[in-house]
C-alpha cells in the first residue's frame, strides 16, 4: 500500500463515515421497529445493511492506494469496488427476497433510501476536509 505525502491529499475518514451511517441505520430500523412491529424493524435492518455491507467492500477496495504514481491501480481498485459493490447488492436482495419471510418491501426499500442518502450526507455531517496541513 502506497502512503500519501506529506503535503498530498489525505484518505478520507472512512472509518467516522462508516460509523455515522452505521448509527444512522440502528435509529431508522428502532424507528421501524417501534412504529410500526417487528417485521417492519428487521427488514429495515436488512435494508440497510444491503446498503452498508457492499458500501464498506467498496471502500476497503477503493481506497487501498494513493499517490499520484499509484493512479492505475486507484482507478482499477475503484472498478473492482464498485463492480463488487453492485453484485453484492444484487446477491443481498436476492437473499433476503428468496428466504427472509415474511418481509416489509416498503421498510426494507426505505431504508436502503434512507442509507443512500445519508450516504451522499455524511460527508458534509462528519466534515470531509482530507487536506493535510
Amino acid at each position: 500500500m502506497t502512503k500519501a505525502s506529506s503535503g498530498g491529499i489525505g484518505r478520507p475518514p472512512i472509518a467516522r463515515w462508516f460509523a455515522i451511517e452505521s448509527v444512522m441505520l440502528v435509529f431508522a430500523s428502532l424507528a421501524f421497529l417501534l412504529f410500526r412491529g417487528q417485521v417492519s424493524g428487521y427488514s429495515a435492518l436488512l435494508g440497510g445493511l444491503i446498503f452498508l455491507i457492499p458500501h464498506g467492500y467498496f471502500a476497503l477496495k477503493a481506497f487501498r492506494y494513493s499517490g499520484a504514481r499509484s493512479a492505475k491501480k486507484i482507478m482499477s481498485s475503484f472498478y473492482q469496488g464498485e463492480a463488487g459493490k453492485l453484485i453484492l447488492c444484487a446477491i443481498g436482495f436476492t437473499v433476503v427476497f428468496k428466504w427472509i419471510q415474511p418481509i416489509d418491501v416498503s421498510a426494507l426499500f426505505l431504508t436502503f433510501a434512507i442509507m443512500l442518502v445519508t450516504n451522499w450526507l455524511t460527508p458534509l455531517l462528519a466534515g470531509s476536509n482530507t487536506q493535510q496541513s
